[in-house]
């Protein structure tokens, strides 16, 4: 069972386009690697960054803070994935689900009557 551990406290609702430019490149680098390998542990990003597991968690600690990336702990080890912002809108889908349910709500009130 996978527990996740988000820091509320960031503000951010994940990282965009606009935010990832804006980090410095080692960052940006860590960031698209952790992207393409899903949701490596922290043992493989000390791996990748030639440095001991307490030294990549630092370097993780501020994406962490920003909410940028998230940690989650799986069978007690540590993988973190990036996260981004919520789509914004209704999907397709979920405006016509809402719809749905709206025309069956009010034929059903219709009926009752």
């Amino acid at each position: 069972m996978a527990k996740f551990s988000k820091d509320k406290s960031s503000g951010s609702s994940g990282l965009s386009l606009r935010e990832l430019q804006k980090l410095p490149k080692e960052e940006q680098h860590l960031i698209n690697w952790i992207r393409r390998q899903k949701q490596p542990s922290l043992l493989d990003i000390a791996i990748h960054l030639c440095q001991d597991e307490e030294t990549a968690l630092n370097a993780l600690q501020p994406l962490l803070e920003k909410g940028f990336v998230e940690e989650t702990i799986v069978e007690e080890e540590r993988h973190y994935r990036v996260t981004y912002p919520p789509k914004k809108g209704k999907s397709l889908f979920k405006k016509l689900a809402d719809k749905k349910k709206a025309k069956q709500a009010s034929s059903e009130s219709s009926t009752d009557s």
